[in-house]
């Protein structure tokens, strides 16, 4: 029972290997063989497709030409918009909350540089250090914002040193075309038009990376929404605004109910629109009432904050599988199973 939770020295083991009969011990041998493929080794999916970054600085080291340099660049572009990751020497600060910094590599001519990894094989030729894995365009991002020259990328393998002004190659070779959910501090003056929230929506769309999913389900779960509604009047409302149309209609003068201004008595009820496709129902929300275009003229429109906006979702008696933003311009479906994790994240409002 002991041995499960903390181990037998080998010395131990093998003395009672002895002491039991060979019968006992072949299924010992025969247990161990089930039992250790149940136990896998740890794997990071999010550094596999990194050895086309391994190989591009294998070429440049046996040729250090231009066209070499620029491979390597375009390889770490390429493995940055499909959702890779690097592994990261960091400091821990245990009296901080196990909060993280970089750890800082200083060469002979007195620059520091902060170290990543392209895998698990590169970091293990050296020594033990704390580490984190984390999205390659992040990485990146963060080291424009520090005092470090850059990033020795495999320093104890065939390094590669990635200064800040290659790092800006690097974004200036997608050609003004954002593949990236932008890292800047969300304010309410950012959020306040929608226009901050639709460009995230836009390059969600165009890099579908997990990167760009949660940065916009940060921005989501801050933002307020426009949502169109139909205005339902009560009985004695309605009944009011039935014997105007209907007087205006008798006298052949329905023009005459344009710009009229009628006051209700009671409540209105404000039911939100549902859109249909096939056999499935979604929660129309948009970042601007302009957004709506025609579509819009149809309906009363109502601003909420995108949490409440998810409530009314998830209570609608339609059973709708998600909310659509922005349906009939650049749309994205926030699936209901996603509901409970944008409401379970904190503000990032500073």
């Amino acid at each position: 029972m002991a041995e499960a939770l903390f181990g037998v020295p080998d010395e131990i083991a093998a003395e009672c290997r002895k002491r039991l009969p060979d019968d006992i011990n072949a299924v010992l041998d025969r247990f161990n063989e089930l039992r250790i493929p149940a136990i896998p080794p740890f794997h990071d999916e999010f550094l596999d497709g990194n050895t086309l970054i391994e190989q591009a600085i294998a070429d440049y080291y046996a040729d250090d030409s231009k066209e070499k340099l620029l491979a390597v660049l375009e390889a770490i572009r390429q493995c940055m918009h499909a959702d890779r990751h690097f592994i990261i020497l960091v400091i821990v600060n245990e009296e901080d909350d196990n909060t993280v910094a970089f750890r800082t590599l200083q060469t002979n001519d007195g620059k520091l540089w902060h170290v990543v990894f392209t895998s698990q094989e590169e970091y293990e030729k050296g020594k033990n250090s704390a580490v984190i894995s984390h999205f390659i365009d992040s990485t990146l991002q963060s080291c424009l914002k520090t005092e470090a020259t850059g990033y020795i990328i495999n320093p104890w393998g065939q390094s590669f040193m990635l200064t800040k002004e290659l790092i800006q190659m690097i974004y200036e070779a997608d050609g003004g075309v954002e593949y990236t959910v932008f890292d800047e501090p969300i304010t309410e003056e950012l959020l306040e038009d929608g226009s901050f929230l639709k460009k995230a929506i836009e390059i969600c769309n165009r890099n579908r990376t997990k990167l760009n999913l949660i940065k916009l389900a940060r921005i989501l779960r801050d933002s307020y929404v426009w949502i169109p509604c139909n205005a339902i009047l009560s009985d004695e409302d309605y009944e009011i605004w039935s014997k105007a149309v209907l007087d205006a209609a008798d006298n052949g003068d329905m023009g005459s109910l344009i710009g009229r201004e009628f006051t209700s008595h009671d409540n209105i009820r404000m039911v939100p629109d549902i859109l249909q496709n096939d056999d499935n129902f979604f929660f129309p929300v948009f970042t601007s009432d302009e957004e709506m275009g025609e579509y819009g003229e149809h309906f009363s429109k109502i601003q909420h904050h995108f949490l409440e906006a998810m409530n009314l979702a998830r209570n609608n008696e339609k059973n709708v599988c998600g909310i659509v933003v922005n349906a009939f311009s650049e749309s994205f479906v926030i699936p209901i199973e996603l509901f409970d994790i944008i409401a379970d994240m904190d503000s990032s409002i500073e």
